[in-house]
């Protein structure tokens, strides 16, 4: 018996030290070889990018100037002209009652970094190794666990970009805020086109969050926290903060400011202006300005802080009698996180549910738009790029697939929408969730329940796909039984674009 109870205290042993030899081997070895010896993607169609930027060429004919307003977490629910009663946006409003407001436009994703890939791109994130998850700054623990699972962090250079395209013919191009595509040399906004960057690479919840203008850092973001590491980010403003070099609530007002010098050095020639805002993203900071002014406290504040900086944009277009020659796209890169509104919506950041990926949009531009009106035509921010290419009469790439599709007869009023079908896609993996047609919606992975272990800790359990109905319901009732043919064509659907994603992940088009 005694033997037998050294030999199983001596088995435990060896095993306990097999272990800690074996993580020790794993954390000191071969995690810093893994990580050391990641690499980009390669660019496998950069010469064809290449050839298709060289065959465009800037015309000596008027060219409109193109504007995308593109929110961090701005909810559906969140701008009075889509039914906000505490929050006010009076100049988003009014340019929504002279355009278009689109009721059923959607985000790629419900995430920033494949959100903005889709957006640039038109294309689905995941083909851009884009769609899983965000991007994190390099040196960032996450980052490194991203390659060491085998993510990219960054996105590929041979992604061509909106900004490429029209730099190509001719524009002025500008980034004034949030890139969130990567922060490898090779792979900045001065990298895809962008002839002007100034704001921050990343999320306003990550860390270091240098502000740069092209490559250089010009305010260095030296905060931390009083008592613990900090070594990830930070989610919530009311936390004790060390603050050098950066103060966020400055940074509406800073882009805005930044915006408008780009406009006012560029009014003799077309121009894109790409900013995207760091806000409603947490943590919130208002400005001085607007500090306390919104009936819906805080994040009220922030919001009517970004309505503000709309119209100052406006004002300036206005006093350069530049407003007739312009397009502006106003959106969200997702659904509301912490504190926004999805209206009457399910779900929100993060989830496939409409609160997640319906967002809000209005196209305002008084020469292109004879009749202001409201659509529920079926949209996505993917449809930008084809859309702007479109109108500007660029022909679009022919060596790979561009999933959105131009929304030019909507802006102009003279045909239907180009979308059966629109899909959603998983924050962590990219891969397709759901489809919606114009009525019904198919979502796989939908209804859940909650086991409760212990404490608050609980457990959520998938159960079964759901068929809903969006003209009536808001995905409260599981109609597939009542349908089962409908769910059953929108799965194939479902079906049917996951294949071709696998199948010819990157698009490309022999």
């Amino acid at each position: 018996m005694r033997k037998s109870w050294n030999f199983i205290v001596m088995t435990i042993g060896y095993t306990v030290i097999v272990i800690l030899l074996g993580g020790l081997i794993f954390w000191f070895v071969w995690r810093p070889i893994k990580i050391g010896s990641y690499e980009p993607l390669h660019p496998e169609r950069l010469n064809k990018k290449q050839a298709y930027l060289s065959s465009l060429v800037a015309r000596d004919t008027i060219l409109p100037n193109i504007i995308i307003i593109n929110f961090d977490d701005l909810g559906y629910g969140d701008l009075s002209c889509y039914g906000n009663q505490l929050i006010y946006t009076p100049v988003i409003d009014s340019l929504a009652e002279r355009g278009i407001r689109m009721t059923d436009f959607y985000s790629c994703s419900s995430v920033c970094t494949p959100s903005r890939a889709g957006l640039l791109t038109g294309r689905f994130p995941l083909r851009a190794y884009a769609g899983d998850h965000v991007y994190f700054p390099e040196g960032n623990p996450i980052a490194d666990q991203r390659k060491m699972q085998g993510s990219k962090n960054e996105i590929p250079r041979d992604e061509i970009m909106i900004s490429e395209a029209l730099k190509a013919n001719g524009y002025a191009t500008a980034l004034i805020g949030k890139w969130h595509l990567g922060d490898i040399e090779g792979h900045l906004p001065n990298d895809f086109g962008f002839d002007d960057f100034f704001g921050v690479r990343y999320s306003n919840d990550m860390i270091p969050l240098h502000i740069y203008r092209d490559g250089q850092i010009i305010e260095e973001d030296k905060k931390e926290l009083e008592n613990s590491s900090f070594r990830y980010g930070y989610y919530d403003m009311d936390t004790p903060l060390k603050v050098e070099g950066v103060d966020q609530s400055k940074f509406t007002e800073n882009y805005t400011r930044e915006a408008i010098a780009f406009i006012e050095k560029n009014q003799e020639k077309p121009f894109f202006l790409y900013l995207p805002h760091s806000m409603p993203h947490v943590p919130h900071f208002s400005s001085a300005r607007q500090d306390g002014k919104s009936k819906a406290g805080l994040y009220g504040d922030v919001i009517e802080d970004l309505d503000w900086s709309v119209g100052q944009i406006m004002e300036s277009l206005q006093s350069l009698n530049l407003t007739e020659q312009t397009l502006v796209f106003i959106t969200s890169d997702n659904g509301a996180d912490v504190q926004g509104s999805v209206g009457n919506l399910r779900g929100r950041k993060q989830l496939t549910y409409e609160g997640g990926q319906k967002v809000p949009m209005i196209i305002y531009g008084p020469s292109f738009i004879s009749n202001p009106r409201e659509t529920n035509v079926l949209a996505t921010n993917m449809d930008i790029f084809p859309t702007i290419l479109d109108l500007l009469d660029i022909p679009l790439p022919d060596d790979r697939i561009i999933d959105g599709k131009s929304i030019l007869p909507i802006i102009l009023g003279s045909g239907p929408g180009p979308h059966q079908y629109v899909f959603y896609n998983s924050a962590g993996s990219g891969n397709i969730e759901g489809v919606r047609d114009t009525q019904f919606k198919y979502h796989e992975d939908a209804i859940g329940t909650s086991l409760r272990m212990f404490g608050s800790f609980s457990m959520t359990m998938t159960l079964s796909p759901q068929l809903t109905d969006l003209k009536y319901d808001n995905e409260s009732h599981n109609l597939i039984k009542k349908y089962p043919d409908r769910a059953r064509l929108l799965k194939s659907i479902v079906d049917q674009k996951r294949k071709e994603l696998t199948d010819n992940r990157r698009g490309w088009i022999d």
